[in-house]
């Protein structure tokens, strides 16, 4: 069951996915506006580890065959998080008849419109940047933790999407609403924790940014807060901790949780770290001073990347500013951080770490390189 193709139909099914998605490279540019050439150098890169993925998941690494096996009798209807996949897959597997191979090209497709949002987010807030830095951008598309996960069966390629798609509208909100929207319900439907902070994030942004007289903010906070809170329960429910709520008991809950997963190669015990050092371990490690293995040094030259980059924008961050306006700006940071800090203080596992970095690391990333320019010209598409 667990095949790539077993008939001739399976491969001329294949066949057609993969031209759907490099249609969408050909097609891409009225929306996205990257260019053909790296267009479609990033779908047959994302297609390649597609392909890296189907042949690692046969080894029982990971939970894409669980989601396919599943699918093969799932018959419960629609559901949200991870029966929300099985409803997808099942859909796809019994309905499409399509093979696992199959089902892996069109998640592949998923991901790869969140990777081309996010290449295309960072040639906006790269637009008049220096030749230098433009072109260290243009390698953070290619890294290969985003493309080996997002073209996975399963959340990440779903989540993938979502973060792309969201980091690239809220550029231009004005236009891009449906984006928007579009992101904010995948990660509802995969990950309700996650649309629990992006929709706290909008409100805070909102808050922080607006223009509006005492009385009417008074009138938005009474709209936005019952929606934010019943967010963030939703989040918390999901979670495992909306009880926590009721029993003060969230701090047991996060002690359990940072103690789960430590027997393994890739654990690390943040229950006795301090908060900094729990930030700092969830984003950059390892290094390779740590590294496990090749895929360990992979992971590290992409932690040294984002390091760099860390590095180099807090050098600038006194001499110039964001060329993202007021709203967008405090939009990125709120949700970054919050989602640092409730996914740093849940895991102690540097493997499930790389996986989840992936839901905020675009808007990161972007937010990181509008914060490293060489000139404080704004693009009228970005101001507020």
């Amino acid at each position: 069951m667990l095949v790539f193709a077993e008939s001739a139909q399976h491969i001329l099914v294949s066949l057609f996915i993969f031209l759907v998605g490099l249609s969408i490279a050909l097609k891409q540019k009225r929306f996205f506006k990257v260019s053909q050439k790296q267009a479609i150098a990033l779908y047959l890169w994302h297609s390649f580890f597609c392909i890296a993925f189907f042949w690692f998941s046969l080894g029982g690494k990971a939970d894409a065959t669980g989601y396919y096996l599943h699918s093969l009798e799932y018959d419960s209807g629609f559901h949200f998080g991870t029966r929300g996949v099985y409803f997808v897959v099942s859909f796809l597997s019994q309905n499409l008849s399509l093979s696992y191979g199959n089902v892996c090209l069109v998640f592949n497709i998923f991901g790869y419109i969140g990777l081309l949002a996010f290449a295309s987010a960072l040639r906006s807030v790269t637009l008049h940047s220096r030749p230098d830095i433009k072109k260290f951008s243009a390698v953070f598309p290619y890294l290969p933790g985003l493309s080996f996960w997002s073209s996975s069966v399963g959340k990440d390629a779903l989540t993938g999407m979502a973060a792309g798609l969201v980091t690239w509208a809220a550029l231009d909100l004005r236009h891009r609403l449906p984006a928007v929207f579009l992101g904010a319900f995948l990660f509802f439907f995969t990950r309700p924790h996650m649309a629990g902070i992006l929709l706290l994030s909008f409100c805070l942004a909102l808050l922080v940014t607006s223009q509006l007289s005492v009385t009417r903010k008074f009138m938005v906070l009474l709209i936005v807060v019952p929606i934010t809170v019943f967010g963030v329960q939703l989040g918390l429910t999901y979670a495992g901790i909306g009880d926590a709520l009721k029993s003060n008991a969230i701090s047991q809950f996060l002690e359990a949780r940072q103690t789960q997963n430590l027997g393994g190669g890739n654990s690390i015990d943040i229950a006795s770290m301090s908060l900094p050092e729990r930030l700092l371990s969830y984003m950059f490690r390892p290094l390779f001073f740590d590294a496990a293995g090749a895929l360990g040094l992979l992971v590290s030259l992409e932690n040294m990347a984002l390091l760099t980059l860390f590095v180099a924008v807090s050098f600038r961050m006194r001499r110039t500013k964001t060329v993202l306006g007021s709203f967008e700006f405090y939009l990125f940071v709120f949700f970054v951080l919050g989602s640092w800090l409730v996914l740093a203080n849940t895991t102690s596992n540097l493997g499930i770490a790389i996986r989840q970095k992936t839901m905020f690391l675009p808007m990161l990333i972007t937010l990181l390189f509008s914060m490293w320019h060489a000139n404080r010209k704004t693009p009228t598409y970005l101001r507020s």
